[in-house]
């Protein structure tokens, strides 16, 4: 009996293609089958996919003319035929005891869905941060139910981690949305699934290495402007013709939330159209946000005054982008979460090289973070006079006065202000 399809979709993937599947045959779990769907690749991925399959009678590979990510999706779900079904991206990869793991969480209580943490990871860096939802600790390792919904959209968004029984996906007619060369298929799967399911759990571990290294993602496009606009509008069609209104909340409020985001990724050359778009969407859906106070201004800034605006949002990058690239080296003061997001704003950015260190107030137990060591801040500017201190704490916290005191007491005066890079720079 097959325990748990892994569905693999594919497409020109060859650089990173055998590491990934290396991985999922490592599995601890053995009753699992690889389903790689081919979605036309035009490299080597499809002679890559072939040799596996000949090696591993666990391995099918689909085939097939390019249609997009949704519907490989598609055609993996259909010729899946384990009890759960998982996935993996291509140019990700598992840890081994992942499907063992979440399988022996999953199958006592028959569970629609069972998910794990993930590591941010940078391969080529030596790079893995646990994505862990500090704030929801109460909740891991415990089923959830219908009462709890509201908590299955605080965890992570992403559909990999998980297994999901696949029953419950055929009952609930859960599918990806087909729409040729469109982006953030993903959205519509993880919604429908964390509205639709009865019984959840999250494992308070981590087994999935989400790779950020590589440059062809989706996600580092500076293009796909209205892709996950039409994934929402997507999944609002989808309710209404379900006549599940009480679940378009859910989509509404996901649909603003994800439009910053898209605005810090996209090229500046359609940061102004793309900003009609949410002042069309604020105006209809502004409801939805009331009592999120950070997305309802950044949401009421762009309707109010697109033109100003998207001019100082560009202006404001460019400026950051000049004074980073203009330092002799860059010194991030403060090792912590905010640290960890400015480090990988500035690593997308291609500016890891320029990073000399980490730096804290007191002497920290760890020695180096991805390669870049961490130093008291007094060692860290003695050695690096003229580097550019980012001070990478909440922007007016106490913390944040402390750390500006003991850069003056120091004689560094002028630094800069890691919050601007977080707002400014696009992070996931």
């Amino acid at each position: 009996m097959v325990k748990v399809s892994i569905i693999v979709p594919v497409y020109n993937a060859e650089k990173y293609l055998a590491q990934c599947l290396d991985s999922i045959l490592a599995q601890t779990l053995r009753e699992i089958e690889v389903v790689c769907v081919d979605d036309g690749s035009t490299d080597s991925s499809g002679r890559i996919l072939d040799r596996y399959a000949l090696a591993d009678g666990r391995v099918k590979v689909l085939h097939r003319e390019n249609r997009g990510y949704g519907a490989a999706m598609n055609a993996g779900l259909d010729a899946a035929t384990g009890e759960y079904a998982g996935i993996v991206e291509s140019d990700d990869c598992a840890l081994p005891d992942m499907y063992r793991t979440l399988y022996e969480e999953a199958q006592p209580e028959g569970l629609d869905v069972v998910k794990s943490d993930a590591f941010f990871w940078y391969e080529g860096i030596g790079y893995r941060k646990n994505i862990h939802a500090a704030h929801l600790e109460p909740y891991y390792d415990r089923t959830l139910g219908e009462l709890d919904r509201n908590l299955f959209f605080d965890f992570y968004m992403n559909i990999w981690t998980g297994i999901y029984r696949r029953e419950f996906l055929l009952q609930k007619k859960i599918r990806f949305h087909e729409s040729p060369g469109a982006s953030y298929q993903d959205n519509g799967f993880w919604m429908q699934t964390m509205l639709y399911c009865r019984k959840a759990k999250w494992v308070g571990k981590a087994f999935y290495l989400y790779r950020q290294d590589n440059e062809a993602s989706s996600v580092k496009s500076r293009d796909k402007v209205f892709s996950m606009t039409r994934e929402y509008e997507s999944i609002e069609k989808l309710l209404l013709e379900r006549r599940d209104y009480r679940y378009l909340p859910y989509c509404y409020y996901y649909r603003l939330l994800r439009h910053r985001g898209n605005f810090l990724r996209i090229a500046d050359v359609h940061k102004r159209e793309f900003c009609e778009q949410v002042r069309r969407d604020y105006m209809a859906y502004q409801s939805y946000v009331k009592g999120f106070a950070g997305l309802e201004a950044w949401l009421k800034g762009v309707a109010t005054d697109p033109d100003q605006f998207c001019a100082r949002a560009v202006q404001t990058r460019h400026s950051l982008e000049e004074r980073l690239e203009g330092a002799n080296a860059l010194i991030i003061y403060g090792a912590g979460h905010h640290g960890d997001r400015v480090f990988r704003g500035l690593v997308n950015e291609g500016l890891y090289d320029a990073i000399v260190c980490f730096a804290t107030s007191q002497v920290s137990a760890e020695c180096a973070i991805a390669g870049k060591p961490i130093w008291k801040i007094d060692d860290a500017v003695k050695k690096y006079p003229e580097a550019l201190v980012i001070v990478a704490v909440v922007r007016g916290s106490g913390m944040y006065g402390q750390m500006a005191q003991k850069l003056s007491a120091l004689g560094i005066h002028h630094y800069l202000d890691g919050s601007d890079i977080e707002e400014n720079f696009y992070i996931l």
